[in-house]
């Protein structure tokens, strides 16, 4: 289960972080990135209930 939630949290800071990328440049990237793995680790403690 720790696993699946690295997984997630990974895929969606991956995700924001290229959306960041694409509208702020590399510095959007890295921020994007950050509050991606941030929403996405909050979602999994919600959604597993860890």
């Amino acid at each position: 289960m720790k696993l699946l939630k690295t997984l997630v949290s990974f895929v969606v800071g991956t995700v924001v972080g290229a959306l960041g990328n694409s509208l702020l440049g590399p510095f959007g990237a890295v921020l994007g990135f950050i509050a991606g793995g941030v929403a996405a680790w909050w979602v999994a403690q919600r959604v597993f209930g860890d």
